[in-house]
């Protein structure tokens, strides 16, 4: 393997050990927020404060997702990869996304990065949907039940 390729591939892992730890830290403090918010609120959420509620923590999923995109740009703009960070973020978001460009490319030594990005975005997000959906089903279960159980009119 040329040393090139090796100090590129921990680059990689370290990349992606990051994203994961970004990923963990914010969505536990996320969690550990959503739900000290409910225990404090008495249990009969109004559906206004739970649309606020859901609202919020998807609104942080994707501030998180944002950050994540960003420690991809400040390695590419440190990297030397793009001639500034605007561009930098951009084939970030759009490569994290999976949306893809053909706009702005890598050079042929940085193009793995650009895959495994890909890669851990698919990931990320589906973390964030499965978190997203978890905290779904807690909220709305009880809705559920409490609306089976209201009486038939007469």
């Amino acid at each position: 393997m040329e040393p090139g390729l090796i100090s590129l591939t921990v680059l990689v892992i370290s990349l992606v050990a990051g994203t994961v730890a970004v990923h963990s830290m914010g969505t536990l403090l996320l969690l550990w927020g959503a739900v000290k918010s409910r225990v404090n609120s008495a249990g009969r959420l109004g559906v206004l404060r739970l649309t606020a509620d859901v609202t919020i923590l998807v609104v942080a999923l994707l501030q998180l997702h944002m950050l994540e995109i960003a420690l991809w740009a400040v390695l590419y703009q440190h990297e030397g990869c793009f001639p500034d960070f605007r561009t930098a973020i951009y084939f970030s978001l759009t490569t994290y996304s999976t949306f893809g460009s053909g706009e702005v490319r890598l050079t042929e030594h940085y193009r793995m990065l650009g895959g495994v990005e890909a890669l851990a975005g698919v990931v990320m997000m589906s973390w964030s949907t499965a978190i997203l959906i978890a905290y779904l089903r807690r909220v709305y279960s009880p809705l559920f039940a409490r609306w089976g159980r209201r009486e038939p009119e007469r």
